[in-house]
């Protein structure tokens, strides 16, 4: 079997116990457009004038200052369809899987478009997609003529589409927001588990809890519902007193730092600090990216946490956070864990990834393919 699957920034597929990775081709050329962009505005940074005002500046363009996510993974007869996000650009490429590959296809590019996962069946692309990185909905994109059909909208945020395997309809994960009396989203609700019918123009609620978020839907041919369930977090911070008192100096502190920085903008026209290249990246983020963030600083914890359960390959993920299968008269079952990502196998195995490997589920056996921080976007490219 082939699985692909993308980690650190980057594209991977897993084949025969080898894994082997893939460098976005458009983000290669995207850097080097930059740097020669850089280049032709060397003459204002270099030379004895540059010297004289203090401009100089010979260091090449630092990546980390580029946006760039890979947020969609599908099988393609050219090898993969992925998605991929650059600065305030997004768009879908085709790449085969020569390492060492020099150009890859074009399918769609446009300003400001963020992407929350996808599926393909045949010539359809079910998409999530946006021109906020909170607030993306569901639509499908035909392949042949790059004609898209938007199917929802207002004040929710999609993700995770997929196709039954009879192609009658797409799962996706879908949240509300709520807003305030003046009009500003103040929370985000608990995902809960739509379907549409294409046929029937019709949007269904199957899986819904206040208490939980279920994503990542994925319906096997037997009829059962395949997600990843985890308690809903309403993102309201619980009271510590004893915290409170403990870190009340500290946020003093920050009080009287920030308002020095407020005094050195109104009448200084500079920050006394710059949050400039964070602002910079949250603007970009989506609900699942924040999610990912937020979870590596809690990495060591719930490692530490799943190694003391007995999981025999302790991840990075919460174990609150489950693989569950719901079947067709209401049964659950947890089967695995502290999962992150998943994708079932026409045969109905299972490969997930933990935040730090990608295994193979086997009824109770489970079996390391590969080592991956973070894998997501986990997808058979061919069986």
């Amino acid at each position: 079997m082939r699985i692909g699957y993308i980690a650190e920034k980057q594209l991977y597929v897993w084949e025969d116990g080898k894994t082997t990775a893939l460098s976005s081709i458009r983000y290669q050329n995207y850097l080097a457009t930059m740097q020669s962009i850089h280049d032709a505005k060397s003459w204002k940074t270099s030379g004895t004038g540059a010297m004289f005002t203090g401009a100089v500046d010979n260091a090449p363009v630092d990546p980390a200052r580029i946006h760039m996510g890979l947020h969609g993974l599908v099988p393609d007869p050219a090898g993969m369809l992925y998605a991929v996000e650059l600065d305030e650009v997004g768009g879908l490429y085709r790449r085969d899987l020569d390492p060492a590959a020099k150009a890859e296809g074009h399918v769609l590019t446009r300003q400001n478009l963020h992407f929350g996962g996808m599926d393909r069946r045949g010539q359809q692309l079910a998409m999530c997609i946006g021109s906020d990185p909170m607030m993306l909905h569901l639509s499908i994109l035909d392949l042949e003529d790059n004609e898209e059909t938007d199917i929802t909208d207002g004040d929710t945020t999609e993700c995770h589409p997929s196709w039954s395997p009879d192609g009658s309809r797409i799962l996706c994960s879908s949240a509300g927001y709520a807003r305030s009396d003046s009009g500003g989203i103040v929370k985000l609700g608990p995902y809960e588990i739509l379907a549409y019918a294409p046929a029937a123009g019709s949007l269904d609620t199957l899986c819904s809890n206040p208490a939980y978020d279920y994503l990542v839907p994925r319906e096997a041919p037997d009829g059962a519902l395949y997600c990843i369930r985890q308690p809903y977090d309403d993102g309201e911070k619980r009271g510590n007193l004893l915290k409170d008192i403990v870190l009340f100096p500290v946020r003093i502190v920050k009080a009287i730092g920030g308002l020095l920085n407020y005094f050195s903008m109104r009448y200084g026209g500079e920050p006394l600090r710059s949050n400039s290249s964070r602002s910079e990246k949250a603007k970009h983020r989506t609900p699942q990216e924040m999610f990912l963030a937020e979870n590596m600083l809690k990495a060591e914890e719930n490692r530490r946490q799943n190694q003391q359960a007995g999981d025999k390959y302790p991840g990075i993920c919460p174990r609150n956070r489950v693989l569950l299968r719901i079947d067709p008269d209401g049964k659950e079952t947890v089967l695995r864990h502290g999962v992150l990502d998943y994708t079932l196998l026409p045969d109905g195995r299972i490969v997930c990834s933990n935040g730090t490997h990608v295994l193979l589920l086997e009824g109770e056996q489970q079996t390391e393919l590969a080592k991956a921080k973070l894998a997501h976007e986990l997808t058979v490219l061919e069986t």
